[in-house]
């Protein structure tokens, strides 16, 4: 088990998960200058979720809403929000927190979860806040803001959510570790040690499937946080945020939600992103060109821009259905099947009657809206897309699928054979049958859900799907 989750944490560390290369505390301390300085009160507040000592900046303290900043893991903690504390301060009651476990708050051997971070944000928010605040969460603190939106509504009047950790299941993000290799993630880096990082890795995630213990177990019980974490507060968040469920929360969550994200990132990807942007009822994304996972710091104009839009744009109009809108296809009548034979690269995108993808490479569909979808020995990414049919929507052989925010609807949804589909944000609906294998198939889903004759199911982990056993 320690050899396993040593493993674990080094491919978190490559990840940036773990440890984030972030200038140290002393010097992202706020400092007051001139007659106009910004005041900021610096808070040691006796928390009662964790039992510890935890800090918390105040600033613009008066002014209505409030605000509240919650940073992603690294020591850095709120002074990630440094540079932006003066122009919110005009407008907002800003908090800026340390969560507990980081920066100058205690580090205990506590269980430092999604629920228990969202908790502690509660009381904060009964401590310091006389309405419904505005939140603001990085990376795990995106996943923390979620969190605590999902659990305290009527806290939350809006959430902004920045590069967002987690949410794709566990198995998910680390085989995202390997796209693009690191080779050309990493060109100033000598490439013979990167090629034999990049086949080490490559084992890791080959031996990720049968876990030795529980990770809940772990997380939940002192004495194995202790000997297994050495109950250090960032490997227990990091796992805790690695398996966060968001099954049971998303597609119900009605607190407006803007989604801001480094296009760059490989920390978290923006399929992340898109997935939020699809299944968040009321939710709009907003790219930062040449911005990786820590956008303020990255394209510090941009991210400034992007966040007060954000925070005064209007509330999203609420999604009819679960995805955003498909894009009109001018294409005429005849011309609405589309083909891919033996080629790489090509886009699809728009209406069409049916899509067929046969020995090609590199396929994207991007918000299209098709009557069936047949791929075969090809390696296809599906994007915020919608397949509805009479009869089998969707037929996989001998192929790689990724798919994120589609929505599947048919008398049978899916049909795969020999093929291997990675489904974030999927809705697989069979009138008679979700889906069923002509051949074995693994089908590894995050936040998605099935409904047919046989039942209705969330699904977020691996799925083995068999020819004798349909879902």
């Amino acid at each position: 088990m320690q050899r396993w989750l040593a493993m674990i944490f080094r491919v978190l560390a490559v990840m940036g998960l773990v440890a984030l290369t972030t200038p140290a505390l002393a010097d992202m301390k706020p400092e007051a200058e001139g007659p106009e300085a910004m005041t900021i009160k610096e808070h040691r507040l006796e928390e009662p979720i964790f039992g510890g000592q935890a800090y918390l900046l105040e600033a613009g303290r008066g002014n209505s809403p409030t605000l509240l900043l919650v940073h992603g893991l690294g020591e850095q903690a709120s002074g990630i929000w440094h540079d932006l504390l003066p122009e919110l301060a005009v407008e907002y009651h800003v908090l800026a927190v340390d969560l507990p476990g980081f920066g100058r708050s205690d580090k205990l051997n506590a269980l430092y979860s999604p629920q228990n971070y969202a908790a502690y944000l509660n009381w904060l928010a009964e401590s310091f806040s006389s309405g419904p605040m505005l939140v603001v969460g990085h990376s795990m603190g995106g996943t923390v803001a979620l969190r605590f939106a999902a659990d305290w509504p009527q806290q939350v009047k809006r959430l902004v959510l920045a590069n967002v950790a987690g949410v794709l299941h566990r198995k998910v993000i680390t085989q995202e570790l390997l796209e693009p290799d690191l080779q050309q993630r990493l060109p100033g880096l000598p490439a013979a040690p990167l090629s034999r990082l990049d086949n080490w890795l490559s084992g890791i995630i080959a031996g990720l499937p049968d876990l030795p213990l529980d990770i809940n177990q772990v997380l939940n019980n002192d004495t194995l946080r202790a000997r297994l974490l050495g109950g250090d507060p960032a490997k227990i968040a990091a796992l805790a945020v690695a398996e966060e469920n968001f099954n049971r929360d998303l597609r119900g969550l009605a607190t407006p939600a803007f989604i801001i994200w480094g296009a760059e990132d490989h920390v978290t990807p923006l399929r992340t992103g898109l997935l939020l942007e699809t299944l968040l009822p009321k939710a709009q994304l907003q790219v930062i060109p040449e911005a990786g996972h820590v956008p303020m710091r990255e394209q510090p104009e941009l991210f400034r821009s992007a966040l007060q839009q954000a925070l005064t744009a209007p509330t999203p109009a609420a999604k009819a259905k679960p995805w955003p809108g498909v894009a009109e296809n001018t294409a005429s009548q005849a011309e609405r099947v589309g083909s891919c034979q033996d080629q790489h690269g090509l886009i699809f995108s728009g209406r069409y009657d049916r899509l067929i993808i046969s020995g090609c490479r590199n396929v994207r569909l991007r918000r299209v809206e098709a009557a069936s979808l047949t791929i075969r020995d090809s390696q296809v990414t599906i994007e915020q897309s919608r397949l509805t049919s009479t009869g089998i929507a969707m037929q996989v052989t001998n192929s790689a699928v990724k798919a994120t925010g589609l929505r599947v609807e048919g008398e049978t949804a899916l049909v795969a054979s020999g093929s291997r589909l990675d489904l974030a944000g999927v809705e697989l609906v069979g009138h008679d049958t979700a889906a069923l294998a002509e051949a074995p198939s693994l089908l590894l889903f995050s936040v998605s859900r099935s409904e047919s004759s046989h039942g209705r199911y969330f699904l977020h982990g691996e799925h083995r799907l068999l020819p004798d056993a349909p879902l």
